[in-house]
This record gives structure tokens, C-alpha cells and sequence, in this order.
């Protein structure tokens, strides 16, 4: 509601608003979208809403709520640029988000990718077809949001799972960040902001080389072998999900680098997620998907 008001304070008129309703909190996702339609109709803007049952759908995929979650969010924002031609996102995330992000990949073991958290501007690209995503918001701190929202008397309505300790991500937003808040003030928060965007442009730099390598259903791994480790992972991480495997992580990166040998005693087939198999043959590594 804060960006919403921002953007129309400075002038944009030709938005559209949209919601996914995930379905996960019961009455309070129903009151959300009663909440949407109000304000949108008062503020004459269209809204795009859409239910989905995002429990069934990473339980079929056999993959996390949250994984779940951001999968079906960007399929039906797709949907709704393709349906409105539209070609930008524009999304609210903000400066403690972007901390927040940045510790809860720090302390799951991710990349540099992971440690840069998110960007400000990225084209996400699906089936042929690209978003250009604008987080306007993602320097300002929560704080001055909740000011701005004070001031211009902005109605919004709180995620009643914001609070739930037991997600890791508001364990940190509830009891990390204030203890390190504490212990080294507050002016670590601007200092990790710094990290992630100096994080993110080494990031671009190790990218445009995983680029330059040829990518298909099937990968040749000899030429890999040259590679520096850094980049013979991070070409593995990219040709997986290029492939589909859902929820790529170093351990799946790693056993896959471990069929790049023709020893006798090493595995020429692994399992990974989805009923997904990687093989080795001949100076290749292809993927198989159980029936």
C-alpha cells in the first residue's frame, strides 16, 4: 500500500494492482482480498486477483511452501502482464527485507547470488517470455515506511504469519537483527546493505562467464573439468534448473560434479529431486525423469 500510494503520489495512473491469494491463512487471506477490493475500487485502479491452493501444488512438486509460493506468484504475474500488456513489475520489498534475505541465505550456506539478496532491477525470464522487476523501495528502511504510511494516514492490513517465530525469517526479523542491533548498533544494517550490493556486482561478473558456456539438454563435462571449481559449480547449478530440476542446492550440485570422472568405482547415475536422474556417458552428463 505504501509503494501503491508512492507511485501514485508521483504521478503513474496506469497500474494494475494484483493479489494471489495463496490460500494459507483462512479467513485472514479472504479479509485481505475483501481489503484489496475496497481500496482499489476507491482508488479506481483494476485489480487482478487469483486463488490457488499452494499446499496441493508443493505437495504434487514435492517442494517447499515457500518455493510453492514464489512459482505460482510469478506464473500469475505473467499471466496478468501478458493478459494487460504490461511488461513491468513493480514489488514492495524494502531494505529489511533486503537484510533479512541477506542473513537467511548466509545461514542456509548460499553463494555470492544468495549473499547479494535481491536487486533492485532484474529481468526474470520464464518460458520465452520476460518481466522487468522494479523494487522502488528496496533502499528505504522499514521504519521510514511506517512513517510515510503514519503521515499520508495509509490503510494497509499486517500478514498475521509476520510474528510467527517458528519461520525462520521472522526469527530473524523478531530476534537476530534486534541482538546485532544491540551488540553493534544500528549502523550494521546500512554496512550489510553495502556488502550485498558490492556482493552483487561480483555476482554479474561471475555470471557473464558461466554464460560463455554451451548449454543443452545434454552437458559435456570435459570442457568443464578445465574450469575453475567456482565456475564448474555454478555451470552445473545453471544447466540444472535450465533443465527443470527443482530447488538446486550445493549438495544436488555436488553429487552431480561427482559423476565428472570414468573411474570405474565412481556412480555414473544420481538422484535428485522430482523423480529426476543425472547419467554419465561417454564424456556427458544428461538428465532422466522417472515415469
Amino acid at each position: 500500500m505504501c509503494l501503491l500510494q508512492g507511485l501514485l503520489t508521483l504521478g503513474y495512473r496506469k497500474l494494475v494492482v494484483c493479489h494471489l491469494n495463496h490460500q494459507l491463512r483462512g479467513a485472514a487471506s479472504r479479509a485481505d482480498e475483501n481489503f484489496l477490493h475496497r481500496q482499489t475500487s476507491r482508488l479506481g485502479l483494476p485489480l487482478e486477483l487469483e486463488r490457488t491452493d499452494t499446499r496441493k501444488f508443493a505437495a504434487d512438486r514435492k517442494i517447499s511452501l515457500e518455493t510453492a509460493g514464489r512459482e505460482l506468484r510469478y506464473a500469475f504475474f505473467f499471466e496478468v502482464a501478458k493478459r494487460t500488456r504490461c511488461s513491468t513489475l513493480l514489488l514492495g520489498h524494502h531494505a529489511d527485507d533486503q537484510l533479512e534475505t541477506c542473513w537467511l541465505n548466509f545461514l542456509r550456506g548460499t553463494g555470492i547470488a544468495g549473499l547479494a539478496g535481491m536487486r533492485r532491477e532484474s529481468i526474470y525470464k520464464a518460458n520465452k517470455r520476460s518481466l522487468h522487476v522494479i523494487r522502488p523501495l528496496l533502499r528505504i528502511f522499514r521504519w521510514e515506511i511506517i512513517q510515510f504510511v503514519s503521515d499520508q494516514k495509509i490503510p494497509f492490513r499486517e500478514d498475521i504469519t509476520n510474528t510467527d517465530v517458528s519461520f525462520t525469517r521472522n526469527r530473524i526479523r523478531h530476534e537476530l537483527l534486534p541482538f546485532v542491533d544491540q551488540k553493534f548498533g544500528i549502523t550494521h544494517r546500512e554496512a550489510a546493505l553495502r556488502c550485498a550490493e558490492i556482493l552483487a556486482d561480483e555476482e554479474d561478473w561471475m555470471r557473464a562467464s558461466v554464460d560463455q558456456f554451451p548449454y543443452g539438454p545434454q552437458l559435456f563435462y570435459k570442457e568443464l573439468l578445465i574450469l575453475p571449481l567456482a565456475l564448474q559449480r555454478r555451470v552445473l547449478r545453471r544447466w540444472l534448473v535450465q533443465e527443470g530440476v527443482p530447488e538446486v542446492g550445493f549438495a544436488e550440485v555436488e553429487r552431480v560434479r561427482s559423476l565428472m570422472s570414468n573411474s570405474p568405482s565412481r556412480p555414473a547415475k544420481i538422484n535428485l529431486p522430482a523423480n529426476i536422474h543425472v547419467r554419465r556417458r561417454t564424456g556427458i552428463l544428461f538428465l532422466e525423469k522417472a515415469i
